[in-house]
């Protein structure tokens, strides 16, 4: 269902605020959507990145859940809940999320990232290396992520010596 004109402004606001660190006022704006349409993908991303921001963990799970459902082959929403359940509630967790994501898209570099950096987290570092490798493969630019991300900060420790 296409929003509105009226809509698509709040929207747009909301897109704004979220993008300057606004998050109450990114949330405002989306409360003044139509009740009809807020259910849409393109109003829940935007609540995603405002959970996020909020630290708003529960919230963003359930919406992210919802993006999840709603399209499938869409990694940003596999990624997204797997990151909340992370916080909300384990790393082990998510990484289910994340392990039942690549089955079904199994060529999608950043769920391989993604798991090689929960991989770390949890001490198997071999694993994490195949991971990080396969998702090299995929995606060479990955390995511009790679050299900051602190999540593989034990992986890079155990090369170092």
């Amino acid at each position: 269902m296409p929003l509105l004109p009226d809509d698509q402004r709040h929207l747009t606001a909301a897109e704004g605020y979220a993008a300057l660190g606004m998050y109450l006022d990114a949330n405002a704006e989306l409360e003044e959507i139509d009740a009809e349409v807020r259910h849409v993908a393109e109003v829940l991303t935007v609540r995603v990145s405002i959970y996020a921001g909020l630290e708003k963990w529960e919230l963003m799970r359930t919406v992210a859940g919802r993006l999840t459902e709603h399209d499938p082959a869409d990694a940003q929403w596999a990624i997204s809940l797997a990151y909340a359940t992370r916080r909300a509630q384990s790393i082990e967790a998510a990484k289910l999320i994340l392990l039942e994501a690549v089955e079904r898209l199994p060529e999608e570099p950043i769920l391989h990232y993604n798991l090689a950096c929960y991989e770390c987290q949890l001490g198997e570092l071999e694993v994490a290396k195949a991971r990080l490798a396969h998702a090299f493969e995929l995606e060479p630019k990955c390995r511009l992520m790679a050299l900051d991300d602190g999540d593989l900060a034990p992986l890079w420790d155990s090369l170092a010596g």
